[in-house]
């Protein structure tokens, strides 16, 4: 689908009897949808009854067809502020998704990698409710958490060892200031892989989301209340 201001990729659910969610994907900075669509198929295997939706960043990447999510040639000062405005952009999309889809937010994902993590972190640091699950690959933080600030999703972190443009520090800096926040959060390092989303982070991804899943499941039948 297209307008003027966004392009993605929807991919109709593999099997219309599994359970029914929705994936949200964020490339990284100067990719395309086309380009992250093995990776949102490969989820899709593991989810067979999810819709997905692989959305394309708003900014034209330097010197090519590409795209970002924001700006990063400006003041390195002024990123999180961008960062924060394209997370309250594309909230409003994933929002619209839902609403399309018939999904909610208890059974939306974002997956986001590297300068699509970070949006994705920023969008459920700024819209609470949007989303129950977010995995990031190879992102870091916008910005310091806040005190008393807690996310209400999820918070599955995966980084290469040797990544090299996002440094595996910034997803231990992540990991202790959602802990200190009290919010839910994981972080997997995988020896040996830099840059990338392999097979094996998207194993690591799935896996998490599915025992995140089976969690919530579990806390729902000591309520008594009706399983999705």
């Amino acid at each position: 689908m297209q307008n003027r201001e966004q392009l993605w990729l929807e991919l109709p659910p593999m099997s219309p009897e599994a359970p029914r969610r929705l994936l949200v994907f964020l490339h990284g900075a100067g990719s395309s949808p086309e380009a992250f669509a093995p990776v949102a198929l490969a989820w899709q295997l593991k989810f067979p009854g999810a819709q997905a939706a692989i959305l394309q960043g708003p900014e034209a990447h330097p010197g090519g067809a590409a795209h970002d999510w924001f700006d990063t040639r400006a003041v390195a000062a002024d990123r999180a502020e961008r960062a924060a405005l394209a997370a309250a952009r594309l909230a409003q999309r994933v929002a619209v998704l839902q609403q399309s889809t018939g999904v909610d937010a208890e059974r939306t994902v974002l997956v986001g990698f590297s300068q699509g993590a970070t949006v994705a972190l920023e969008m459920v640091r700024n819209r609470p409710g949007l989303a129950a699950i977010v995995v990031a690959y190879a992102g870091r933080l916008a910005r310091p958490i806040r005190s008393g600030e807690r996310l209400d999703a999820t918070v599955h972190l995966l980084h290469g060892e040797f990544d090299s443009l996002v440094p595996v520090v910034h997803a231990h800096q992540a990991l202790r200031a959602l802990h200190a926040s009290g919010t839910e959060a994981t972080l997997d390092i995988v020896a040996d892989s830099g840059h990338v989303i392999d097979q094996q982070l998207i194993i690591l991804g799935t896996t998490r989301v599915m025992q995140t899943v089976f969690r919530g499941r579990r806390r729902a039948a000591g309520d008594g209340r009706t399983l999705h």
